[in-house]
């Protein structure tokens, strides 16, 4: 199967959990009301939409590690003689592997993209506990703390002239990630979060 037919499954997936978080997301939440009552409320949809942003980066960071297993066997997954070009970065050792721990980028991405889907889910399921605005405040920090990371992977883009597709998509997941818990905090902050129980929360 053609690589960039695949990369707009991670995309798609991604691009829905956006779509969630905007006001379109109230109609679309609408339709799925019926089945998961909480989207019928905006925090509902912005921790619906974040956990679809947070599984689309999982799973486009999931494909980079399989496509650096793939190149390191010797067998081309993403190459061409465009810009767009992942084989000259995921497959470059140089690149592709996380100092100190001497692992591909993709691994880490994974792990990363799991620890926050399990945030969103932990306060999606108890959207009024004591710890909330704790953990809300762990995934705004963990999204801070990829930028550099997010900096310093573009940075060997610019150095080979080439743009890995699926790095940036992993990029952009995190990004959207911490616009949204950051938005999440300020909700949690306000009456939006839960107006009809503020005074009960745990």
């Amino acid at each position: 199967m053609n690589e960039y037919a695949i990369l707009s499954f991670h995309a798609a997936i991604i691009l829905f959990g956006v779509i969630l978080m905007t006001p379109l997301g109230e109609s679309v939440g609408g339709f799925l009301a019926n089945k998961w009552p909480s989207t019928s409320t905006k925090r509902g949809r912005m921790l619906a939409g974040l956990m679809l942003v947070c599984t689309g980066g999982f799973t486009v960071s999931a494909h980079t590690l399989w496509m650096h297993n793939k190149l390191s066997e010797g067998t081309s997954v993403c190459s061409g003689n465009s810009i767009l070009n992942c084989d000259g970065l995921i497959g470059n050792p140089e690149y592709n592997t996380v100092p100190f721990i001497n692992q591909p980028w993709g691994l880490l991405g994974m792990v990363a993209f799991c620890v926050l889907l399990w945030i969103v889910i932990t306060v999606a399921k108890e959207p009024l506990a004591f710890a909330t605005q704790t953990f809300l405040k762990a995934g705004l920090g963990a999204t801070i703390a990829g930028l550099p990371v997010i900096g310093l992977l573009v940075s060997y883009e610019i150095k080979e002239g080439l743009i890995c597709p699926f790095c940036t998509t992993a990029h952009i997941a995190n990004i959207i990630a911490m616009v949204s818990f950051f938005v999440l905090l300020r909700m949690y902050e306000s009456d939006e979060w839960a107006p009809e129980l503020k005074n009960t929360r745990k």
